[in-house]
């Protein structure tokens, strides 16, 4: 909702666009919640495990380059 809120600040006239792309991915998201329990039985334990590794990794590197920018960050203000 929020890259929705900045992209509609810098082209207000795309408003519906963004507004309706949220909208969708809601929708694709609560069908997927509530059919959870058939793409578990259907993807099998050993696939939900690799997805789950790999969700991790992908939020460990986004970890990781957030705390290094912010290091960066720091490191130019202190320098200024």
């Amino acid at each position: 909702m929020t890259t929705v809120m900045l992209f509609s600040k810098s082209s207000p006239e795309r408003m519906l666009e963004w507004v309706g792309s949220i909208f969708i991915a809601m929708a694709v998201t609560t069908v997927v919640f509530l059919s959870s329990g058939k793409l578990s039985e259907w993807l099998g334990s050993r696939f939900l495990s690799a997805i789950e590794k790999l969700m991790g990794l992908v939020l460990t590197a986004i970890a990781v380059e957030m705390l290094l920018g912010g290091i960066a960050n720091y490191i130019k203000f202190i320098q200024a």
